[in-house]
């Protein structure tokens, strides 16, 4: 006979809660008015099971107010197990067990422990075990109608891959850069502003006639970039302003760019080496991506699925 073993993080929260949820009832359910919040194929949802599963999923005491987004799940949750008793599904007492034993252990208790804590607060194991009981039967119809019928193919990873490749990433594309730099100082003339567009249109119509780059920039460049040999740096997409960014990772290799003005200067700019990126290889990923992939599918798979549950059922919202 098969177990459920394969615990979800929300089953194991629920789980962990169930010993808060005991202890808190009191605070949670004593003192509450009960009324109907909504019928799903004529079985009542009330007040105190909508308090119930507030608290089992956060923790937290609800107020009265009703929360829809709180009341959907639950009501989800009710269509889950509607489906499963359809569908035959049950837990079987080993199960049961099992999952007991399992939420002991992740609180490092032992099964006297727990007799002892409900004992103290005058509980049997009736509730606790049918919380434990439902999310084993929610686990294998959710398995039977959802899970079992996903199928990642490994094209779909190889295109997740290529259509992602930001995501793996090592390193990103660099781009080593000279300059021809003519510095604007502070609060100068419109003729001075005018005699430097002038010179700088200048420089770049001799670049595009042939003179050299190089030689230019070492003769013209502001002094700050001649003791680096008109280098302005090696950079990533992001690192220089915008106006530069935008103009530098628009070169190829070797190209020179038009003047770039700026409220310091003018820039002439070429392009010295262009380092790629580099990725993560998809054999050492493609584990990472079949899982998330898996996830996608499970996700939309799902949510049709309950999707399907709604249409299907009848469900009146007294809300």
């Amino acid at each position: 006979m098969r177990c459920v073993r394969h615990t979800s993080p929300l089953l194991q929260k629920l789980l962990t809660i169930a010993f808060l949820y005991f202890t808190m009832r009191g605070i949670c359910l004593g003192l509450t008015v009960d009324r109907m919040l909504a019928t799903v194929n004529n079985n009542p949802v009330t007040l105190s099971d909508y308090k119930k599963f507030v608290f089992q999923i956060t923790g937290t005491v609800a107020s009265d107010n009703v929360n829809e987004y709180y009341l959907k799940l639950l009501i989800e949750e009710k269509l889950v197990l509607l489906e499963a008793v359809r569908a035959g599904i049950d837990a079987t007492e080993e199960e049961i067990l099992w999952s007991m034993n399992d939420a002991l252990k992740q609180r490092g208790l032992l099964p006297q422990d727990l007799d002892k804590k409900l004992s103290d607060e005058g509980i049997t194991l009736t509730d606790y075990r049918q919380l434990i009981r439902n999310h084993i039967v929610a686990s294998k119809i959710i398995d039977k109608e959802v899970n079992a019928k996903l199928i990642v193919d490994p094209a779909d990873v190889q295109q997740f891959y290529e259509r992602n490749l930001q995501l793996f990433q090592e390193s990103p594309q660099k781009v080593l850069v000279k300059a021809i730099y003519l510095n604007l100082h502070d609060h100068a003339s419109l003729t001075e502003i005018t005699d430097l567009k002038i010179k700088v249109l200048r420089l770049s119509a001799d670049i595009k006639k042939g003179a050299s780059f190089e030689m230019l920039a070492m003769k013209y460049t502001d002094e700050s970039l001649k003791k680096r040999d008109a280098v302005l740096g090696e950079f990533e997409r992001g690192m220089l302003i915008p106006v530069l960014d935008e103009e530098v990772f628009t070169l190829k290799e070797g190209e020179v760019s038009e003047p770039v003005w700026t409220k310091d200067g003018a820039y002439i700019l070429k392009v010295i080496k262009i380092t790629e990126p580099r990725y993560m290889p998809f054999e050492t990923v493609k584990e990472q991506i079949r899982e998330r992939v898996y996830e996608q599918k499970r996700e939309e798979k799902y949510n049709a699925w309950m999707k399907g549950l709604w249409v299907n059922a009848s469900v009146t919202m007294l809300q």
